[in-house]
């Protein structure tokens, strides 16, 4: 039955061929997922819904602006789509939320491989230089928990060399982004994940203006999500740019 339902909204037209949809996003460079290189928007984010898109026959319009005016143009239908969005229940009520995620956001423990540094819970940090981004939340339970003795960094650039060259034991980040700065560097061999701190889910959340047309676009989207997952592209993508 569940199989018959993934075919019928398969073949349920959502768009005229390649018609547009605008995606609207945060003008923040935020590398890997997103960022702009020699005036092109590239990353992990926007390839995967290039190739969600092109299954779709969707052609998608990328605009970025500051976050608070991207939640309006959806709420009132100059944009169709956003990303990266967590879902919430107040998010819920004017946008809808695919079945399957875009993408995880981990925050990890990076130590050196070397050092063979083993963590099973926040208290295993005390006693170490634990390196983090001065101005960054890791999530409540890691801002408050005692303690800690931290090092603070201006970027993740700067906690990857600091890591690397033993200026710190630990480092404390968004994973994605510290393999992917680890990886620039060239040091992406010589680090590893020994604890992860939390973890949430990133989602494109379509217009619920668009009526039965979004709803549908919303549920067709997280089959090619979760297909593309399956298939192996999503990792391969993540891989291009991380490792």
């Amino acid at each position: 039955m569940i199989n018959i339902f993934i075919m019928l909204i398969f073949f349920l037209p959502v768009c005229a061929a390649a018609e547009k949809v605008v995606f609207v996003s945060v003008e923040k460079d935020i590398p890997p997922n997103m960022y702009q290189e020699d005036g092109e928007l590239k990353g992990i984010y926007i390839d995967i819904i290039r190739q969600a898109c092109k299954k779709l026959d969707i052609d998608p319009d990328f605009r970025l602006y500051p976050w608070k005016r991207c939640v309006k143009y959806v709420k009132d239908g100059r944009a169709e789509a956003i990303f990266p969005p967590i879902r919430t229940e107040k998010r819920a009520e004017f946008l809808y939320f695919p079945s399957e995620p875009m993408a995880d956001k981990k925050i990890v423990v990076f130590a050196l491989k070397e050092d063979h540094i083993k963590i099973e819970r926040l208290a295993d940090l005390k006693g170490k230089l634990v390196g983090v981004n001065d101005g960054y939340s890791y999530g409540s339970e890691f801002d408050s928990f005692p303690g800690l003795k931290k090092d603070y960094s201006r970027n993740i650039d700067m906690q990857v060399k600091k890591l690397v060259h033993h200026r710190m034991d630990v480092a404390v980040a968004v994973e994605a982004p510290f393999r992917f700065f680890s990886k620039k560097s060239g040091f992406s061999r010589k680090v590893e994940v020994v604890y992860t701190v939390s973890e949430e889910s990133s989602y494109v959340a379509f217009s619920k203006t668009m009526g039965e047309k979004g709803k549908l676009l919303s549920e067709k989207f997280g089959l090619i999500l979760k297909q593309l997952k399956k298939e192996g592209v999503v990792r391969k993508i993540r891989d291009d740019y991380l490792k």
